[in-house]
């Protein structure tokens, strides 16, 4: 049975986010059709489909959802639209997932290229991902200690 977008969103979405621990009826978790400003109305209607919040009330990633029967790579603009004005009003951008019920896609947009995932990661998953993306180092400013090592190491590597 081919399904329409809200239906998609209803009958396989959903379910699916609650399994990976969304609550869909706390407002602090995950938001529904959230606006998103500086749009063009024309080609969408700037409503994100999905905000997963951080507890603070941050976007921590967005969810752009596409009936079954289309690809949810069709969603890709609108979902990097929709991170870039986010973004814009909090601290970092939020990440995106694509998906269309029988596909999920995983975008770090900017850092990573789309990736087919299982399923929709936990809060905690992505204030994870959060956390490794604010506090990496490049390894080009890494000291790299070249002591020689002592005998004992050395025999002990022997």
């Amino acid at each position: 049975m081919l399904r329409n977008e809200a239906i998609t969103r209803k009958d396989l979405i959903d379910p699916q986010l609650a399994k990976a621990g969304w609550n869909l009826y706390d407002l602090t978790q995950v938001g529904l059709e959230i606006p998103v400003d500086g749009y063009d109305a024309e080609p969408w209607n700037g409503v994100t489909d999905y905000c997963l919040y951080r507890a603070n009330g941050e976007v921590l990633a967005i969810v752009e959802a596409k009936r079954q029967s289309r690809s949810p790579q069709r969603a890709r603009a609108q979902a990097l639209h929709y991170v870039t004005e986010i973004g814009k009003r909090q601290s970092f951008q939020p990440f995106a997932f694509l998906a269309n019920g029988l596909e999920i896609i995983y975008w770090h947009v900017g850092h990573a290229a789309p990736r087919d995932v299982s399923g929709f990661f936990s809060r905690a998953d992505l204030e994870r991902l959060l956390f490794i993306d604010q506090n990496k180092t490049p390894l080009a400013g890494t000291k790299i200690y070249r002591r020689k090592p002592s005998r004992a190491t050395i025999a002990i590597r022997a």
